[in-house]
């Protein structure tokens, strides 16, 4: 199952992943966001190297802006602030 949903996210476009991602997201509270996050972090985190890899070839200034623009003030905060403790990790290397 695993493998199939993989093959069929490989085979849509950038904006087809980006319709899906921005439906499911304005279906949920920002409470479920948070969960969400707080769920998936450490997934993502095992895999970060690879994934950001793959995650950042097709991502540009204004697929950020445009999802930053789509948080509430809340989100945007806890966001930025786990950006820059990202960042800070990062010159420490």
């Amino acid at each position: 199952m695993e493998a199939m949903i993989k093959q069929f996210i490989a085979g849509m476009s950038k904006e087809e992943k980006q319709k899906i991602i921005q439906e499911f997201m304005s279906s949920m509270s920002d409470e479920e966001k948070m969960e969400m996050m707080e769920i998936i972090m450490p997934i993502i985190m095992k895999d970060m190297p690879a994934l950001m890899a793959n995650m950042m070839k097709d991502f540009d200034k204004n697929d950020c802006r445009k999802m930053i623009k789509e948080m509430s003030p809340e989100i945007r905060e806890k966001c930025k602030e786990m950006m820059m403790e990202c960042l800070k990790i990062m010159e420490e290397m």
